[in-house]
């Protein structure tokens, strides 16, 4: 099947016989990124400039899922059998619960999220700006902060490990109110390593 967006739908066309097969959608903004290859058998994801990320079902039309994401409007979205992953203008990238509709994780780069792709442990996104070549922001400029403020990100998450593992912990976190080097650190700590013994006065 092959989608085309005309406007505020999104028109599926058969592209054996070139025939329109359905047409979906019909929000007051106009559909600013598609997913169809990747979505789960008769499902597309969709982001709209009206902010919100939806799941139609192909057979009868019908919206499945409609999730208020970002508020700059959705630049790109993925999703498979339970989760979606979408990005937005304002940089945000996060992971939404298709059923019960609930962000799972997010996370925030500068300039608008441009790709997203996932796969069972791993995550990648782009932030490209829409200036591609600002006022003093070339790389020959004496100003090297400009530009990196003005330059691209490409991240790549790994969700495989476990982050509840006892490596991922601060020692510091991990001790315990018999254990006194604690105190080695230049933190003030709302309650000091102390060891409590004997009776205490009631007031």
């Amino acid at each position: 099947m092959l989608e085309c967006v005309v406007a505020f739908q999104i028109h599926v066309y058969n592209l054996v016989t070139g025939q329109l097969e359905i047409c979906v959608g019909n929000s007051p903004g106009d559909f600013t990124c598609i997913n169809l290859r990747d979505s789960p058998p008769n499902l597309v994801v969709c982001g709209n400039k009206d902010r919100r990320v939806r799941v139609f079902d192909l057979r009868s039309g019908s919206s499945v899922t409609s999730l208020y994401a970002h508020h700059l409007g959705v630049t790109s979205v993925q999703a498979d059998d339970w989760k979606i992953v979408s990005g937005g203008g304002e940089g945000l990238v996060c992971v939404w619960e298709m059923r019960m509709a609930a962000k799972l994780w997010e996370m925030h780069n500068r300039h608008p999220v441009r790709h997203v792709r996932f796969n069972s442990s791993n995550l990648v996104t782009a932030n490209i700006p829409d200036d591609k070549s600002p006022r003093g922001a070339c790389i020959s400029d004496d100003d090297l902060t400009a530009h990196r403020r003005h330059r691209g990100v490409i991240c790549h998450y790994d969700f495989s490990e476990d982050a509840t593992s006892q490596d991922d912990i601060l020692p510091i976190c991990r001790s315990s109110y018999t254990e006194t080097h604690g105190y080695n650190y230049n933190i003030s700590l709302t309650v000091p390593y102390d060891r409590l013994s004997g009776s205490h006065p009631s007031h």
